[in-house]
């Protein structure tokens, strides 16, 4: 007799067996993203005007969805933490190689955030980031992975940044079917972007998606020239230093500052 499977965790995991198209995929992605960010009074009962069965079934759709990444993701993992380890000065692989599936809510959110993005081409689901201790480092393990893996598109945000200041390096990798997002940052690209994401979240403001007063992002941005150029064992010029003093004093009372982390 065959072995029956252990009860997901997960409320939202379909029957054991069920497979879903990307058609049907989508769709769930399409009517998800409506149902949970439709307006509707307070005292409304929430499936009020909506399909109660169709809600459910898109949910299971996108649970399914999202564990098809989970055996492609660790995959990923375990590999980057090779190609890690072979750096010298990469420290403890084990510790500076961290994995997760994006939430659900995090997943309908994002479509929101981008109405015309289809669920199957959503390329971060599943998401790996090796924290390195150097931008040497960093550079050298990019390399290696675009000589031996799959890779389907590249971001280097530390050649070009994004306009809020976020540097690292991200390469889609094709695993087993599916694309797996992987993030190289230096320490100090972590640290940056770790603040700017906890700040968000203990202001309530969506700083990493570019809310919030103009005075923050210029901070951040200046922040994040500072953390490149300590990176870059590049020397920092008395004017930049005197902008970063003059922007943290316009935002003192809102936000801590953020420290270079030269002992790391």
């Amino acid at each position: 007799m065959a072995a029956v499977p252990p009860p997901s965790k997960d409320l939202w995991a379909p029957p054991h067996g069920t497979t879903y198209s990307k058609e049907a995929v989508n769709r769930a992605g399409e009517l998800l993203r409506d149902f949970f960010h439709a307006p509707r009074p307070q005292d409304q009962d929430v499936l009020e005007g909506w399909d109660g069965d169709a809600v459910v079934e898109a949910m299971y759709a996108v649970t399914w969805w999202k564990q098809q990444h989970a055996r492609p993701l660790s995959t990923v993992a375990a590999n980057l933490r090779y190609h890690v380890a072979k750096e010298d000065g990469a420290i403890d692989e084990k510790l500076y190689v961290a994995q997760r599936l994006k939430k659900r809510d995090t997943i309908i959110d994002k479509l929101e955030r981008y109405p015309g993005m289809k669920l199957t081409r959503m390329h971060d689901i599943g998401g790996v980031r090796a924290t390195l201790p150097s931008l040497s480092c960093l550079t050298a393990v990019s390399r290696r992975l675009r000589k031996t893996w799959t890779i389907v598109n590249t971001r280097d945000y530390v050649a070009k940044p994004k306009d809020s200041g976020y540097r690292a390096i991200h390469h889609d990798v094709r695993r087993q079917g599916k694309v797996i997002e992987v993030q190289l940052r230096t320490i100090r690209q972590h640290a940056w972007a770790n603040q700017v994401e906890d700040d968000g979240r203990s202001l309530g403001t969506g700083y990493k998606f570019g809310f919030g007063a103009e005075s923050i992002h210029d901070y951040y941005r200046t922040m994040s020239e500072v953390f490149w150029r300590l990176d870059s064992d590049q020397p920092l010029p008395d004017e930049l230093l005197t902008e970063l003093r003059e922007r943290y004093e316009k935002i003192r009372g809102v936000l801590r500052p953020l420290r270079p982390q030269e002992d790391q």
